[in-house]
């Protein structure tokens, strides 16, 4: 059943977009953003939104509007209506699991370029809270992030924040915080198995997941597809919403937390059980610089002329102080022994004084 559409902010921190859609939709939306994204009525006397997003069964009508496809092996080609003069994204098509997608990804988009272009850091990674600290993983693909995540959750009794979308900022009282981001945690099925190996709950995501990319005839299916012993064909990669991951191995969703650590993970074939260094502030600011982000995603390129400023003078300042507020750490581990890394860990950041 379609209803008239609704009209709702959707913020996180300072960023806010306009949600122009049917109930069903929004309620959808609120479901899978989670407690991520803030929903709340849009009032008619409100100021103009600096973005908006609706979401509609017809393409708009209009001489502003022109039609953009983005292709992907994984999944079928993200779609969108865009006029540029009025900063608006239209997502069309029938109700279904793909439109609830791409409606949720263009908010996310937006939000993230206008935390970017305020100044806000932003860094490939992630961030958990465990034992009272937030710890942040941060790498290149295949450094063992969402890996090292994963264990902090089972292993270490930790809650989760973000994946791979950390953005660190600060509180209106001024304190640095890093915020989570209902973005889709993309798991490599070799490195979930390896877990399960130590904690067989994990295996259950294989099943569980609903994100409709699992189910697609892409190349996570084809190409990079796995083998088991038996013969099974497995997906080299999986899709999974931060909610389930959460509901599935037991913690809570954070929308945000401190950044008391932050740890630079990679894989290596170690003999010997995992190995952490702690680095001094120029080997931290070094790697952090590798890992920096250098525009709002890289997803929806079109974007990039809607927010052309960045504070870059702001996001130095949050480079500084995250440097001196936050211990960093170089963490050598074996795919096989994330449970013995994560207790090495825990072990390390009990020794830095609170």
């Amino acid at each position: 059943m379609t209803t008239d559409p609704q009209r709702m902010h959707a913020s996180c921190g300072t960023a806010r977009v306009e949600l122009v859609a049917p109930a069903e939709a929004v309620a959808e939306f609120g479901r899978m953003a989670g407690d991520f994204v803030r929903l709340t009525p849009a009032a008619a006397d409100d100021r103009p939104p600096p973005a908006l997003v609706q979401v509609a069964t017809h393409a708009p009508r209009g001489d502003g509007w022109r039609r953009l496809a983005y292709s992907s092996d994984y999944e079928p080609d993200r779609v969108v209506w865009v006029d540029d003069a009025w900063r608006c994204i239209a997502v069309v098509g029938e109700p279904s699991e793909w439109r609830a997608q791409q409606t949720l990804r263009s908010v996310r988009h937006l939000l993230r370029w206008q935390v970017y272009a305020a100044g806000d850091l932003l860094l490939h990674g992630g961030l958990v809270r465990m034992d009272g600290r937030g710890v942040a993983f941060a790498g290149a693909k295949r450094s063992g992030k969402t890996s090292s995540i994963l264990s902090a959750l089972v292993h270490g009794g930790a809650d989760f924040v973000s994946n791979d979308d950390l953005t660190v900022g600060e509180t209106p009282d001024g304190a640095l915080r890093g915020y989570g981001s209902p973005r889709t945690v993309n798991v490599r099925t070799d490195a979930l198995l390896a877990l399960a190996e130590s904690a067989p709950v994990v295996s259950r995501l294989l099943t569980d997941s609903t994100h409709p990319t699992n189910s697609f005839e892409g190349r996570h299916r084809t190409a990079e597809a796995l083998h088991t012993a038996s013969g099974a064909a497995l997906p080299g990669s999986l899709w999974v919403r931060a909610g389930e991951l959460c509901a599935t191995v037991g913690c809570d969703a954070l929308p945000e937390s401190r950044v008391d650590a932050v740890v630079f993970p990679r894989f290596e074939d170690r003999p010997d059980g995992p190995a952490l260094v702690r680095l001094d502030r120029e080997q931290a600011a070094a790697e952090l610089r590798h890992h920096m982000e250098d525009r709002g995603t890289k997803y929806d390129p079109f974007l990039a002329d809607w927010y052309p400023h960045t504070d870059a003078a702001r996001r130095a300042r949050l480079c500084q102080r995250l440097l001196d507020e936050a211990v960093f750490f170089r963490m050598s581990q074996h795919m096989h022994g994330l449970r013995e890394a994560t207790a090495a860990l825990r072990d390390a950041l009990r020794a830095v004084p609170a």
